[in-house]
């Protein structure tokens, strides 16, 4: 079993990295494909939910992770609308939504599954 801190430790290792590739002009990002846009800000927030569960496992998931990763990804929308190069997107926040509520489905089901095992 890996400890909470370093859970702890990766869902911060993955803000920061979520935050400065987000937030970084177009130019030093890749080109091309956009369903690989949507790919990774869902495996983004994915990551980011899920060490953020694993890391505070007695938190509410609903309150401290789904709602305050939600807002993350509106912020960085906002920012990006005034980087060059870079735009407010509806549907990149629709994919970091995509990766969360998987997330959160996954630890819904094992929790009901252990749940029903005890």
């Amino acid at each position: 079993m890996i400890p909470e801190s370093l859970w702890r430790i990766s869902f911060w290792l993955c803000f920061g990295l979520t935050a400065y590739l987000s937030l970084m002009p177009q130019e030093f990002l890749p080109s091309g494909i956009n369903l690989w846009d949507k790919l990774s800000h869902s495996i983004a927030f994915a990551a980011l939910a899920l060490s953020a569960a694993l890391g505070w496992p007695k938190r509410d998931f609903f309150r401290s992770v789904l709602i305050p990763l939600l807002l993350f990804g509106v912020l960085v929308e906002v920012i990006q609308y005034f980087i060059p190069g870079r735009e407010f997107s509806l549907l990149d926040m629709l994919a970091d939504a995509v990766g969360i509520i998987i997330v959160w489905i996954g630890i819904r089901l094992l929790q009901s599954g252990s749940a029903r095992a005890a």
